[in-house]
């Protein structure tokens, strides 16, 4: 639970180090929508990232092995001190924020329909029915019963 003199910040709160073989944290988004518990458990080399959304009281987690993503030469330095950033953050995507349903599977699955979806794209859409012209499909209309012997009708067939 939050501090009675706690704020939100982007930096790490104070005495986050107190305990060296579990950190936790809280994340809230920006709206203050969604808020994220998050656990970092260290069991010999690795570290066991548990995440839990508060809301909706699912659950992730991965394990990390911390030497293949932690250089300990450079621990000063922060731009030096991760290693692998594409695998690291390839396994937080696939193991926490996906299961967790980040905002980048929300985009996915909810497409304007207008702008993303192209109507002849969709193998499942029926094609509109045009109004009978004076010149008659090249094609029987699969949805046609009746299209049997249309291309008797045609003079120039």
């Amino acid at each position: 639970q939050p501090g009675p003199d706690e704020r939100k910040s982007e930096l790490l709160p104070t005495g986050w180090e107190a305990n060296k073989e579990v950190y936790t944290l809280r994340y809230k988004s920006t709206d203050d929508a969604r808020e994220l518990l998050l656990k970092a458990i260290m069991v010999e080399d690795s570290m066991i990232l548990n995440v839990m959304d508060r809301g909706s009281q699912k659950v992730a987690d991965v394990t990390l092995a911390v030497a293949n993503y932690i250089n300990p030469e450079h621990l000063d330095d922060f731009h030096k001190v991760y290693k692998n950033t594409e695998e690291l953050r390839t396994k937080i995507t696939s193991g926490i924020i996906a299961p967790l349903g980040g905002p980048t599977e929300k985009a996915k699955k909810e497409p304007d329909s207008r702008r993303d979806v192209q109507w002849d794209d969709n193998p499942l859409r029926i094609p509109p029915r045009h109004p009978a012209s004076a010149r008659v499909p090249l094609r029987p209309s699969p949805l046609d019963p009746f299209a049997v012997g249309g291309e008797d009708l045609d003079p120039f067939g």
